[in-house]
Order: C-alpha cells, then sequence, then structure tokens
C-alpha cells in the first residue's frame, strides 16, 4: 500500500506544504515532515561523509581490509549515485548481489506500490539506503567486511568513558543480592539510565559525535562529572510517559512464574476417600517451556547506550531475576551507530581493557576570614569497576549468560506488527522471553508501524497486535510520532518548541502486556 491515498504525481515529485496526517504512514511526500526532512538533508550528509571517509582514508582502510584503489573507487562511484538517486527522487535500484537476503529484498521492492525514495514509506526508504550503502561493500571483494561506521562508533565510545566509570562503579553496589525494594529502586534507576542513554545517537547527528551532558547546572568541579544518576534527576520531568515501575513489577513477576515452569509441576495430592481425581485443566495456549528464564534485549546504538544495556543485564543476572540475556543486534552496518556483533565484542572488550583516571579537587574553599571546613577528599574517577564488569561480560559471552543474536529481520523494511508474515520463526524466539525490551527511535517507529497516530491513543493498539511477550520501549523522541500521551501534552509541548519532536530532549518509557499462559507454570515440586 502506498503511504498516502490521494493522487499524486510520481514521475516529478511535488511535495505537499503540510504535516504528516494523522493515522497515516510516514513517508516523504509531506513537506513539513521529518520523514522530508530526514531524507533530503540528513541521509545526503551521512552519504557524503562516507565518500569523504573513504576517500580520505584510502590507505587506512585498504590496509585493514585488503581493498584496491580500484575497489575503493568502485565504491565510492556506488555511494554517489545512491546518494543523487536519492535526492533526484529515483524509482528503487534492485539488488544485484546473489543472496537469498537480497532477492528476498527485491521481492518487497516490486510489492512495493510507490517505489521511489521519498513516495514510500520513510522507514522503508531508510532501510533501502543502508542495505544498498552495505551492497557496495558486498561488491567489492577487498571490502566485504568493511564497516564505513567503525571509526565514528569506536570514537563515540572513548568519548563517554568517564560517565561509564561513573555508572560502573555504582552498578557494583547495586550487583549483591537485596530485598524486593531496593531491587525494584535499583531497577527503574538502571532502566532511566538506558533511556537516557539513547541521546547517543550518531544517525540523528548525521555522524557527529554526540556527548552527554549535564543538564541546566552551574558548571563547577564537581559537576563537571557527568553523572548518569543525576541525569535521572535532572530530567525527570522530561520523561513523559514513566512506566518503569511496571516493567519493574512485570519482569519480575513473569520471571518467577517462568522459573516455577521450567522446574515443573508437582504431583497432585491423592484424592480423599470418595472423592473424584482433579481435573487437570487444558493448557489455553500452545506454548513450550523454555529451558532458561530470559529477557531479551532489541539494540540501538552501540558505544555508551550499549554499555547502560549491558548494566541493565548485569543487574538481572546477579540479582536472579534472569537466568540470560538475549542480545538482538544488527547483521550489517545500520543507521550509523546500530549495535552489530563486532561492536558488541568491541564494547566488552574496551570495558574489560578500560584505562581511565581522573582527579577531581575538592570542591568548595572557605572564603576569606573563614575558618578552614575539614578538608573534602580528591575524588578519584578511575576504569577499575569498568575493568571489574567487562571481564565479567565476557565471561558471560563465553558461558552463554549473554547470548548475542543478529536474525535479519532487523536490518529488513517491515514493521513489527508484520514480523509473524515475514519472520514467524523469529516471533516464535521472542516468545520465550519474560519481556522483549526495544531500545531506541527506529524500534519505536516500527513498533508503531511508521504511522502517525493521535498522541493520545494507547501503546497497546497502536502496536497493532505485535505480542510475542510483554513488550516494553525505551526511546528519547526523535521522529514525529509518538503514542500514550496525556490528553493536551502533545499541544502543550508544541506551543513550547514545534520541534520538539525531533530532538532527543525527551523520552517515554513504555510497556504493555501479554496474554500468553505457560501451563502449570504456578506449580512447584
Amino acid at each position: 500500500m502506498p503511504a498516502y491515498d490521494w493522487p499524486v504525481d510520481t514521475e516529478n515529485l511535488h511535495v505537499m506544504r503540510i504535516v504528516t496526517p494523522r493515522n497515516v504512514v510516514m513517508c516523504g511526500i509531506f513537506g513539513m515532515s521529518f520523514a522530508y526532512y530526514s531524507l533530503k538533508e540528513r541521509m545526503p550528509v551521512i552519504l557524503t561523509k562516507v565518500i569523504d571517509y573513504v576517500s580520505r582514508e584510502g590507505s587506512k582502510i585498504k590496509s585493514a581490509s585488503g581493498g584496491t584503489d580500484d575497489e575503493l573507487h568502485s565504491f565510492i562511484q556506488y555511494v554517489s549515485k545512491l546518494k543523487n538517486d536519492l535526492v533526484t527522487n529515483k524509482k528503487y535500484d534492485l539488488l544485484t548481489v546473489d543472496t537469498p537476503e537480497a532477492k528476498r529484498w527485491n521481492q518487497w521492492i516490486e510489492s512495493c506500490d510507490a517505489q521511489t525514495y521519498f513516495m514510500n514509506t520513510w522507514v522503508f526508504t531508510e532501510c533501502y539506503v543502508y542495505r544498498r550503502l552495505r551492497e557496495g561493500c558486498e561488491l567489492t571483494k577487498g571490502l566485504a567486511n568493511f564497516d564505513p561506521f567503525d571509526e565514528q562508533k569506536d570514537q563515540s565510545f572513548n568519548n563517554s568513558i568517564e560517565p561509564m566509570c561513573v555508572v560502573a562503579e555504582k552498578l557494583l553496589t547495586m550487583l549483591p543480592e537485596s530485598d524486593k525494594d531496593k531491587r525494584k529502586a535499583d531497577f527503574i534507576s538502571l532502566l532511566k539510565i538506558c533511556l537516557w542513554s539513547n541521546k547517543c545517537d550518531l544517525s540523528l547527528s548525521m555522524g557527529e559525535q554526540v556527548t552527554l551532558k549535564n543538564e541546566g547546572v552551574k558548571t563547577t568541579p564537581s559537576r563537571d562529572v557527568l553523572d548518569p544518576f543525576q541525569m535521572i534527576l535532572d530530567l525527570k520531568d522530561k520523561i513523559l510517559v514513566d512506566d518503569s515501575a511496571k516493567i519493574a513489577d512485570l519482569v519480575v513477576t513473569r520471571a518467577d512464574s517462568f522459573a516455577k515452569a521450567i522446574e515443573g509441576p508437582t504431583e497432585a495430592p491423592a484424592p480423599a476417600e470418595g472423592e473424584q481425581p482433579a481435573e487437570v485443566p487444558p493448557c489455553p495456549a500452545k506454548f513450550t517451556i523454555p529451558q532458561d528464564v530470559m529477557f531479551d534485549i532489541v539494540c540501538d546504538n552501540s558505544g555508551y547506550e550499549l554499555f547502560t544495556d549491558l548494566c541493565l543485564a548485569h543487574f538481572l543476572i546477579a540479582q536472579k531475576v534472569v537466568q540470560k540475556v538475549r542480545f538482538h543486534v544488527k547483521k550489517i552496518p545500520w543507521f550509523v551507530s546500530d549495535v552489530t556483533p563486532r561492536d558488541f565484542k568491541y564494547v566488552i572488550g574496551s570495558c574489560a581493557n578500560g584505562n581511565y583516571k581522573r582527579e577531581i579537587p575538592p570542591e568548595r574553599k572557605p572564603a576569606e576570614g573563614e575558618a578552614p571546613a575539614e578538608a573534602e577528599p580528591t575524588r578519584v574517577i578511575s576504569a577499575d569497576s569498568l575493568r571489574q564488569l567487562g571481564q565479567q561480560w565476557e565471561k558471560f559471552v563465553q558461558d552463554g549468560v549473554f547470548e548475542v543474536l543478529s536474525d535479519d529481520f532487523w536490518t529488513s523494511p517491515h514493521v513489527y506488527k508484520d514480523m509473524k508474515r515475514y519472520d514467524p520463526d523469529l516471533y516464535r524466539k521472542l516468545q520465550f522471553a519474560t519481556c522483549v525490551l526495544f531500545k531506541g527511535d527506529l524500534n519505536y517507529r516500527k513498533l508503531l508501524g511508521e504511522k502517525n497516530w493521535n498522541p493520545m491513543t494507547g501503546f497497546e493498539p497502536a502496536l497493532q497486535g505485535f505480542m510475542p511477550a510483554p513488550v516494553a520501549a525505551l526511546r528519547t523522541v526523535k521522529a514525529d510520532l509518538i503514542c500514550g500521551l496525556p490528553k493536551g501534552k502533545a499541544d502543550q509541548l508544541n506551543t513550547i518548541d514545534e520541534k520538539w519532536m525531533e530532538k532527543g530532549d525527551y523520552g517515554v518509557i513504555q510497556c504493555v502486556n501479554d496474554s500468553i499462559i505457560v501451563c502449570n507454570m504456578g506449580q512447584r515440586k
């Protein structure tokens, strides 16, 4: 289906100077939408930076990948044509690499009613551009494993070492098993750390480095240290929907039910004399009990954001809430900073070998004539705790406690309500989770079907039936679609800043439960 239901000249792009209408999917034909701006401005800049990087760093790329001058030149020509086709709204080219996945892409392209960049759904076009960028590498033998965003992702990690050290030190105090109230409070804090780490998005910044900042505070020696836990307090009014307590309760309760189901049912007590044996109720749904109590994270950005996801996962393991965490990452370079298997390994390895130390002098000096107060100690921020976590995470990966999965569906153009149709195996895989946590803006757009819902529409109806397990979403708002807001909230924010949905200043933590029941899950041996 096209993204619109009125006549549009598809030969010559005539952009309509309107925002995306309500309940219509987003596409570049709406000239006052973020989709149009993204396709017209952001994506061409990203492609230009790829061309510039390969031109500037050709020798280094050849040395690392084994590519030749001819292959680099061919890649640059390929990306240049892709950029020109995008900005001039050409018809999509079919992929030419001979793989089953590329053939599926070609089938999806040919089945589109609108097969040009601005006329088709925004998410399809964006995914298509990144898939084509990957094909440019695949068509050259020497660049087959080249990631044009590696350097940016690695630099983003290195720019965030200090806040990672701060979080790591605090996390170590959260790991020993605690009572349920403290566990819940810590769970909520880590969810919010994960939310605000989503600010570090190199796609939104068109590849420019993003550094977290203290919000609205006067700079002093102590506040010069970015404390992500302080950010939670500073930004508490920026969370528009906060289901964090609901997520914490749901995950713990459901994980306990799964654990009981895995442990197995008790034998029914023998009936009393003259009493009929109790009937075992039939299973209300066909559901295979998993081998482990699992929590799933559908990752977004590498670097600091992935680090915070690992912290949350470690907490759930240490508190014995779950036994295993599955990380769903992208198989190929995607949206500049999305996590690939290589990035996952890089972040953990860099934490395990972290090397950082900074001394912060005492903040307050006595005023003239004032008696000196008791000397404040110098604060030292170091990578000691970070290394300890990284080394444990390496062991978790080796032991299968952390599992990294990269299904093709995550780099397909399909929204999640269509997962059952296009990848039923992945849908079934997600059903084994106590909860599936979706990170970031692209995942949020796909959860909502790329549709411009009325902001007051509930999260559950916006999912349009996508419910393999309880679904949670953490997202800083970077595109003009949203759901689940209180009445009048969107209008209020529009009066403050009409671009509030594009900057990542606000966030949502949303959750909806499912109705799956595991047979006999409430019985113990």
